[in-house]
């Protein structure tokens, strides 16, 4: 009789459990092997994705840019005539049911069938239109929709990816904004006014109301730096040397050296009056730039719709020597005017708007409003024919400057850009899908 060995048997035993456990643990090592690699699979799809995406997006945006630059030179668009100078189509018949006619659930009264050409040509702006590749290979659409009702100018942006099979649409509206304020600018706007230096300030005769005058309007008065010498003046004691009155007589191709305020004075060193108008806490504006444009809230709207735009004042007087009539000039960043410059004229002054260090020099002449978001510097013999604003505290200089109210100049702009511009309206950016 053959004898099992018990040992053996335990031993074949356990070869078998081992082999049992290995193979549970293989399967679940592939198990999730493979789970690990279709998430894998499904992240990178899901990267490639969002990466088509934020590319046809981008593309999407920048068809907005090229909007933007076409609507700021071509404002008459708002108007939406059918038929006329500007090529609208009535979304009517065969068009009511056609992008961008109706977009995102919305039906438009007009939209635009005509190409838009700014600087570049990148883009195309037609019912139907193909896309026009951009030098990345990104494609890139911009159209142009109008409400009637709502009088919103639209502009539609679609993006699409560099494989054609992402796409992105944005929209954006604008609507008709009134550019400069129908309030009073007075000669001097800052909200705080130091009242220590050497400086002339001639009045707005009617600043405050028929027949008050105002020289500066601030919050605070700052008199930290002495009394200096100082005064202000109606424009009829605004005299030069041979006592006539300097604004009836000199024009803006004289010399204004020898007018001061040789009659009857509003205000002086050690003595001020009530033409220099200190607000009540709470009263005085915010924002001098809002003040100036009520429908800005930063210098980005002033850069929009600025008639020249500049990173400095270099070549600022030859450029606008030829002007006859009102420009918006904005300068992102540092703007210094040299000494002995003429910057503008009556006929054509200058709303100058500064985002960064504002310098005129010594003896120069400057025609029309000037507005620095940032530090103010006037050094001798400086004359401002119009009006100075300060988003931040002023230091008027101590070298004999001078601010003159000026009808003429204040009149031309005015009459120059007080009609009403487009602007885009708040929060109404949208991603949109037709």
């Amino acid at each position: 009789m053959k004898m099992i060995n018990p040992q053996l048997s335990v031993s074949k035993q356990k070869g078998a459990a081992v082999l049992l456990v290995s193979i549970v643990l293989l399967v679940g090592v592939t198990l999730i092997t493979i789970f690990a690699a279709r998430i894998g699979v499904m992240d990178q799809r899901i990267a490639a994705n969002e990466y088509r995406h934020k590319e046809a997006q981008a593309a999407a945006d920048a068809a907005l840019e090229q909007a933007a630059s076409f609507i700021t030179n071509n404002t008459g668009l708002y108007d939406g005539t059918v038929g006329g100078t500007y090529p609208w189509v009535a979304c009517t018949g065969g068009y009511a049911a056609l992008f961008p006619c109706t977009n995102g659930g919305v039906t438009y009264d007009l939209a635009y069938d005509g190409d838009l050409t700014t600087t570049t040509t990148i883009e195309s702006l037609q019912l139907g239109s193909t896309a026009v590749e951009l030098s990345s290979g990104v494609s890139s659409n911009t159209y142009l929709t109008y409400t009637s009702s709502g009088d919103t100018l639209n502009a539609i942006g679609r993006g699409e990816s560099l494989d054609g099979t992402g796409n992105a649409y944005a929209q954006i509206s604008y609507t008709q904004v009134a550019l400069l304020t129908s309030e009073e600018v007075p000669p001097i706007m800052t909200p705080i006014i130091e009242l220590g230096g050497t400086f002339t300030i001639v009045a707005d005769p009617n600043g405050g109301g028929k027949g008050v005058p105002v020289s500066a309007w601030v919050s605070t008065f700052d008199t930290s730096g002495g009394v200096g010498s100082w005064q202000t003046c109606q424009l009829d004691a605004f005299l030069d040397n041979s006592g006539s009155i300097c604004s009836e007589t000199l024009t803006d191709a004289d010399s204004w050296k020898f007018c001061d305020c040789d009659g009857d004075r509003l205000s002086e060193s050690g003595d001020v009056n009530y033409d220099i108008v200190q607000a009540d806490p709470g009263d005085f504006p915010p924002s001098v730039l809002s003040y100036l444009f009520p429908s800005f809230d930063s210098f980005s709207d002033v850069w929009a719709i600025a008639d020249e735009k500049l990173t400095t004042c270099t070549g600022l007087e030859a450029l606008a020597s030829g002007w006859t009539t009102s420009h918006i000039v904005a300068v992102d960043g540092d703007c210094t005017m040299p000494s002995n410059s003429i910057i503008g004229s009556r006929d054509g002054p200058l709303i100058l708007v500064v985002s960064g260090h504002l310098k005129i020099n010594a003896n120069s002449d400057f025609y029309g409003i000037a507005l620095g978001l940032s530090d103010v510097t006037l050094n001798g013999g400086v004359k401002v024919h119009g009006s100075l604003l300060a988003e931040d505290s002023t230091k008027l200089t101590t070298g004999g400057y001078t601010q003159v109210y000026d009808e003429f100049v204040l009149g031309s702009i005015v009459e120059d850009l007080s009609d009403v511009g487009l602007a885009k309206q708040k929060y109404s950016w949208t991603d949109i899908q037709p």
